[in-house]
């Protein structure tokens, strides 16, 4: 198809050819061009390649591997010349990007300097308050964003994080010699406690859970201050500040002052 095009329309494309070689010339000089036409060639050369091996697999009825897994060092080449080709593809954009800045810049500084004082108080006013409204919105919908997430996974968050706490009142119970909370129940509410933090709970609220979990009992004055962690956690994930620490357990511990020194 390329051939037919190249031929109905030779004069075409050899304008267009020229054109693109003066550009690329202009831009980045002869060693780049000659580069660049170098790892053409060698792509072309590649893709010739792996037609006609393909064809004569399929004359052959031979079934092979990808092309270059059975060629890994024409595998390596094409890397390279890829490569090449985007860095100085690459290269002649970013010079023409900075070309056009400079450029702009030269413009708006003689325009600028042929403007009235006014003007140009005027001018840079607006462009200072069209900046600021930007920004302004933008850090508005940031924080409107982030106070919208909050508000949702303090939401989905609230229940677990209740269950959890009316849990822990209950084993107490079970310490003081109420023993309505069957371990039974305890296990059902611990699973039903997990499945939800599964999704919903906050990073440090697992972290901690998984620790409170490997710990062991409850009673145990460490494992007690990793379950008041938890729960201040809890709290600033529904967007609660944090207590001091015995301050949570003094709900159910009487004593607990006497060991957070130790």
């Amino acid at each position: 198809m390329l051939c037919i095009f190249g031929i109905t329309h030779r004069e075409k494309v050899c304008v267009v050819t020229v054109k693109c070689y003066n550009n690329l010339k202009d831009n980045m000089g002869m060693p780049f061009i000659n580069v660049f036409l170098i790892c053409i060639a060698i792509l072309c050369l590649i893709v010739a390649f792996w037609y006609i091996e393909k064809l004569v697999d399929q004359k052959k009825d031979y079934i092979r591997g990808d092309f270059f897994e059975v060629h890994p060092r024409i595998n390596i080449i094409f890397a390279l010349d890829v490569i090449t080709i985007i860095v100085i593809i690459a290269s002649i954009i970013l010079k023409n990007i900075v070309k056009g800045i400079i450029e702009s810049l030269e413009w708006l500084t003689s325009a600028v300097s042929n403007m009235d004082v006014v003007v140009i108080v005027a001018l840079i006013t607006g462009t200072v308050s069209i900046v600021s409204v930007i920004i302004s919105s933008i850090v508005s919908k940031i924080i409107d964003y982030k106070k919208n997430r909050q508000e949702y996974l303090a939401q989905k968050r609230e229940k677990p994080y209740g269950e959890f706490v009316a849990m822990v009142y209950k084993l107490q119970k079970n310490v003081e010699g109420d023993n309505l909370y069957t371990e039974e129940m305890m296990l059902k509410d611990l699973s039903s406690f997990s499945k939800q933090i599964t999704l919903w709970g906050s990073s440090k609220v697992v972290n901690l859970w998984v620790e409170f979990r490997e710990k062991g009992k409850v009673q145990e004055q460490g494992n007690l201050f990793i379950l008041e962690e938890l729960m201040n956690e809890m709290r600033k994930d529904l967007g609660m500040k944090k207590v001091e620490k015995g301050n949570l357990l003094a709900f159910f511990v009487n004593d607990i002052k006497k060991y957070i020194n130790k």
